[in-house]
């Protein structure tokens, strides 16, 4: 009875406005930021289904890895937020000092792993032509870690100081450079020769140097960080790397079984046959950009309760994760509608609708979509209930429901039902939708006993 109260109690110029200004800029970020996947699918999609399906796999294992360290590292918006909310200037400093130093840790080890990943895609039964293309995607994506990792602790510091129309501006700016690269590499425009596969990675890695060198010297320049750069070298107390690893790699491993998962899916869809890849790679096409919109509505909630429950405004946080809840359900229902009403529409991006060599990916590009359509409504809601948790320093909880939900129950039931009872793909789809029901249960439940508690806290501290 509570939260239906609160819903109704919600107003625009109190609850939705501030929200909006901060998650508009970042939705648009997450929007052009996944312009580099669909595009890459598209450029790929030219190649041929084995090219589309190879970038499948190196999409999937790479976000996987990606995520975890964008999860971890992500813990420098939560910390930064507060400490904004607090006026807190040395220990902003310290959190981005201490964030640069563990992304230089990271890179190593990341690298390796990139470098040497393609040989185990054999491990799980993917075919040696498909592996072999990935090989040549993978070595070139891991010279960019470097740059990669630099620039996520400088945007989430950007975004725990409520910057986001910064970051809109810069992604506006640069996300243009890596289509234009990955076009002219993969097809060899210019001159240049064509690299095919490999051409998308080293677009990639070409943009992420130059968008980190940019970034860095926009913060250098701009005198409202340099009370921070005064700070920012000095090895005084207090550390927060230990912080940053207790709050974040929950969040990074959260991120990255829920990604796992879709590697996993992509994977086992490789095992049923090529064209279930090359269709579930084009509703991810799509599903992908709304779902980052939908966690940049979460990131920016994640900030605002940060802000907020950092001037001991306790309310005013609480209402505003239903004013998200209610945003991101809404927003999706309509997309739902789209999706069922112009399947066919979307298809035609990546494939030649007449062709009789697409037919069979078609069909199952339109079932897949079609499920997608229901699961993106249940997911959004999940996602934005995360970043409700997350911005009141609960991330564990957050893991374990994930876990829960994508592995001990999304995929037991999507492979029994695809591959014992021969569904197919779409048997994988609706282990996602069950699962993501699951996770919305507990994770609400979650929210509304640690929302109580923090009233109860901010009460006690009066």
């Amino acid at each position: 009875m509570k939260t239906i109260s609160v819903i109704k109690s919600l107003t625009y110029q109190g609850d939705m406005a501030p929200l909006l200004k901060l998650s508009i800029p970042l939705v648009l970020t997450g929007f052009m930021q996944s312009a580099i996947g669909f595009f890459e699918n598209i450029f790929l999609s030219r190649l041929g289904p084995d090219y589309l399906a190879a970038g499948a796999l190196v999409g999937w294992f790479y976000a996987t890895l990606i995520v975890m360290i964008f999860g971890t590292l992500g813990a420098v918006n939560v910390l930064v937020a507060h400490k904004h909310g607090k006026k807190d200037i040395h220990g902003i400093a310290n959190v981005w000092r201490d964030g640069l130093l563990f992304a230089l840790v990271l890179v190593p080890p990341v690298f390796f792993l990139v470098w040497n990943m393609a040989p185990l895609f054999l491990l799980v039964g993917q075919h040696p032509h498909l592996v072999n293309l990935a090989s040549h995607y993978l070595h070139a994506l891991a010279f960019g870690l470097l740059p990669k990792l630099i620039m996520m602790v400088i945007i989430d510091a950007l975004l725990g100081l409520g910057l986001a129309r910064t970051i809109t501006i810069f992604t506006v700016l640069t996300i243009p450079l890596y289509v234009f690269f990955s076009w002219v590499l993969i097809f060899g425009k210019f001159g240049f020769p064509a690299l095919g596969i490999a051409g998308a990675g080293w677009g990639m890695t070409l943009g992420d140097w130059i968008a980190s060198i940019l970034i860095c010297v926009y913060v250098l320049l701009d005198k409202q960080f340099r009370p921070y750069f005064r700070l920012l070298f000095s090895l005084k107390k207090p550390f927060y790397i230990l912080d940053m690893i207790k709050l974040g790699l929950p969040m990074g491993l959260m991120y990255c079984i829920e990604v796992g998962f879709f590697l996993a899916m992509t994977l086992l869809m490789g095992v049923i046959n090529i064209q279930s890849v090359a269709a579930n790679q084009v509703t991810m096409q799509y599903l992908g950009p709304l779902m980052g919109s939908i966690f940049s509505i979460a990131q920016a909630l994640t900030i605002r309760m940060g802000h907020e429950i950092g001037a001991k405004q306790i309310a005013t946080a609480e209402r505003a994760v239903y004013a998200a809840v209610c945003m991101v359900a809404v927003y999706m229902c309509v997309m739902a509608v789209i999706y069922w009403l112009m399947p066919d529409t979307l298809i035609a991006v990546d494939f030649n609708m007449t062709a009789a060599s697409n037919v069979e990916t078609i069909k199952l590009a339109r079932d897949f979509i079609f499920i997608a359509a229901l699961f993106q409504i249940i997911e959004a809601v999940r996602i934005t209930l995360y970043g409700a948790l997350r911005g009141l320093k609960d991330t564990h909880f957050s893991l374990l429901a994930s876990v829960i939900s994508f592995w001990f129950i999304a995929l037991p039931i999507g492979y029994v039902t695809a591959i014992h009872f021969k569904f197919g793909g779409v048997g994988f789809w609706w282990g996602m939708v069950i699962g993501a029901c699951c996770s919305v249960f507990l994770l609400s439940g979650r929210f509304k006993r640690k929302m109580h508690a923090t009233v109860a806290a901010s009460l006690h501290a009066v």
